[in-house]
């Protein structure tokens, strides 16, 4: 029996325009009656899922910042704050290519965006974010740095990243445009299986969707992990099933069909 259900935002949930499913608010509803754990698992803040989850804030199960943020039931339950100096290291390193930066803290998302093209793609994903002309002056925890590349990231620009900061944080793809940096071992994998053992909940019995490389740890910790027809290759190679794109209602038509029949 299936106790817990994670799936990603963008790209799997979520359609093209960013709506949710129509049939969202029932399933959900049906889940609860079943004792079925329903796990949101996004690169957003708490704050950006808090507003657009505002009625099931309570219910729901929430993976913020790749991992690096847990609320269960409106209470958080676990943080990994970024040593200051790395923090700083971070920012050094990522304006001198060029990057555009969002810190990602307890009091909000402080960004250094260059143009109004960079203000409206960060607020698409972030509220209570604020424009620093010198993000060292930040005065915040930060838990996750975002970075954002207006031209895309390369693989060489990627693994770079990944180097020089190896063995103290993570780096990890979450869209063609973004890299989200967190402490080393922090993923959208280590938060579920974080819950999973909170409620003693197996590989068996847990269902997980994601369609980004992001998502790959996270469907490593579910049997029933499908990944959608939209996903990059390198998802589908992992997931035990694939499903359809996240245009066609597929997250809901997978839950409907294993757990409410």
């Amino acid at each position: 029996m299936i106790k817990i259900i994670a799936t990603d935002m963008d790209g799997t949930l979520l359609d093209d325009d960013k709506h949710l499913p129509s049939n969202f608010e029932d399933v959900i509803a049906d889940l609860a009656r079943r004792k079925i754990r329903f796990v949101i698992s996004s690169g957003r803040s708490f704050n950006a899922l808090k507003k657009q989850f505002s009625e099931h804030a309570d219910d729901l199960t929430f993976i913020c910042d790749n991992g690096a943020y847990i609320v269960i039931g409106g209470e958080v339950v676990y943080t990994s704050i970024i040593k200051k100096q790395v923090v700083l290291d971070i920012i050094d390193y990522c304006e001198a290519k060029g990057y555009t930066l969002i810190l990602c803290g307890k009091k909000g998302a402080w960004h250094n965006a260059k143009d109004p093209e960079q203000d409206k793609e960060i607020a698409t994903y972030y509220v209570s974010q604020t424009h620093l002309d010198d993000l060292h002056d930040c005065d915040d925890e930060i838990f996750k740095v975002a970075v954002f590349n207006a031209d895309g990231f390369t693989g060489a620009q990627y693994e770079a990243l990944n180097d020089e900061f190896a063995g103290i944080c993570t780096a990890a793809l979450s869209g063609s445009k973004w890299v989200d940096i967190m402490n080393a071992g922090v993923s959208k994998g280590s938060a579920l299986s974080k819950i999973c053992n909170r409620f003693g909940v197996g590989y068996n019995e847990v269902m997980a969707f994601g369609d980004y490389l992001n998502d790959v740890d996270m469907l490593g910790c579910a049997y029933y992990s499908f990944a959608m027809s939209n996903a990059h290759n390198s998802v589908k190679k992992v997931a035990n099933f694939i499903t359809g794109s996240n245009n066609d209602n597929s997250v809901m038509k997978e839950v409907k069909k294993y757990c409410l029949q």
